[in-house]
């Protein structure tokens, strides 16, 4: 009820188009925000970390939390609390429109999406770069940008945000009264890899408690859900030795690439070494691809997840959303940050600044 009545006050960043509220501020947020920093109450910007970044609502979390501090939880406090956004999922409204831009301007069909690819290659654990990945069972390749990081992802392995595709060790979905759903845990399936069915698909919320701007979207949960499966993005393991959320399919090949312009619009996070191609090549691939001898095996207790696509959706604020985890000189001046999400999943946060008086 705290988010709900924190964000009644302000219009969210919503409109007809699959887009478009990604694309222009929101009527609370003047354009000198996006120049001075003045949502947080100074002409300059001072020490500000993400300074020219696209504007948003404010933030009113705990103990004054704002901007790219906006908190990932309640922890016993009041006041607004950040999300991972919906239109992230693999499939959604905005990923859909983003792709179909891409197929225009390059002539390459892919999907989209994000997630987390685990890597100790990178000095940033691969956050912010994006990777082509090539996967058993689907038609077309996915071009994913790594927003997350997290101990239970494997190297070699992507975590992609899915329609309930599993909290994993953090649940901001589902169960608690600052949760972004309504409904029981219990829904939402295996702790890890959510939902093991279509069919099951059906018992989920179709709409987050505010439930607005994803209608405006033009999409569901339930929807969601059902798309990765019909794509080939996740398995079931109904009638399999192993049973539920024990299958997911296997990487073939997987290379670092330049990040469409798309995924960078619904993220706000881009790096400045960037590949300048959206192809793989020999030098983007990480050691073991292209794969011809491995294939997924989270069936096996033995194992781990190493060559596969898997699933997850937490709605939780990613690892990206916070300025410890990024390196300044490896990011793209206002595009340092991930913008992150209000309570409805869509209405995006300002994150140029940290605190009031912009030296934080």
């Amino acid at each position: 009820m705290r988010a709900v009545l924190a964000l009644a006050a302000v219009s969210p960043i919503v409109s007809a188009g699959p887009d478009e509220f990604l694309q222009r501020a929101d009527a609370n947020v003047t354009a000198a925000a996006a120049t001075t920093c003045a949502l947080y109450e100074c002409t300059g910007c001072g020490s500000c970390f993400n300074p020219g970044a696209r504007p948003g609502i404010e933030c009113k979390g705990r103990n004054g939390m704002t901007g790219y501090y906006c908190p990932p939880d309640m922890d016993g406090g009041a006041g607004d609390m950040a999300y991972a956004c919906l239109d992230w999922t693999f499939g959604s409204t905005a990923m859909k429109a983003a792709e179909a831009e891409f197929l225009a301007e390059t002539g390459d069909d892919v999907f989209f999406g994000i997630g987390t690819y685990g890597t100790s290659a990178d000095p940033q654990s691969g956050l912010g770069a994006c990777f082509r990945l090539r996967v058993q069972g689907m038609k077309k390749d996915i071009i994913a940008q790594s927003i997350n990081t997290g101990h239970d992802v494997a190297g070699n392995q992507f975590d992609v945000q899915m329609g309930a595709g599993g909290a994993g060790a953090y649940n901001t979905c589902s169960g608690e009264s600052s949760s972004m759903f309504p409904g029981r845990v219990e829904d939402w399936g295996c702790q890890y890899g959510g939902i093991d069915s279509r069919e099951a698909c059906a018992n989920l919320p179709k709409y987050p408690r505010m439930a607005a701007s994803m209608r405006a979207a033009g999409e569901s949960l339930v929807e969601l859900c059902e798309y990765s499966f019909d794509m080939g993005a996740r398995m079931s393991g109904a009638g399999l030795p192993a049973g539920e959320c024990k299958y997911n399919p296997t990487l073939l090949d997987v290379g670092r690439v330049r990040c469409p312009a798309g995924l960078v619009n619904l993220t706000q996070m881009q790096r400045v070494d960037e590949p300048e191609t959206y192809t793989i090549t020999n030098s983007s691939r990480p050691l073991g691809f292209p794969n011809s001898n491995h294939e997924c095996r989270t069936w096996d207790p033995a194992s781990d997840a190493s060559y596969c696509l898997t699933r997850m959706m937490d709605c939780r604020k990613p690892s990206g959303g916070f300025t410890t985890n990024v390196r300044s000189h490896l990011m793209v001046p206002g595009k340092k940050v991930l913008q992150v999400c209000a309570a409805d999943g869509y209405t995006r946060y300002d994150v140029q600044c940290g605190c009031k008086g912009c030296y934080c």
